[in-house]
């Protein structure tokens, strides 16, 4: 799950690459650098894509099996 990180400083959302005063950054088990979000809607949209890409890992490892 992915984790959130303060103190940390970005210019640009990740995202949707708007300039940001305040980021909300983010980092996951398998990124080592934290991502940058421009508000929680950019981070929830993200994160649902992050863990739908997980998910499809998941199964496709099965079916391989």
């Amino acid at each position: 799950m992915p984790m959130e990180v303060t103190k940390a400083k970005a210019m640009r959302c990740d995202v949707c690459g708007r300039l940001m005063n305040e980021p909300l950054f983010v980092k996951t088990c398998c990124n080592n650098k934290p991502k940058a979000f421009c508000s929680r809607q950019c981070y929830e949209k993200w994160r649902r894509e992050w863990l739908r890409n997980q998910e499809q890992l998941k199964t496709r490892a099965r079916s391989i099996l």
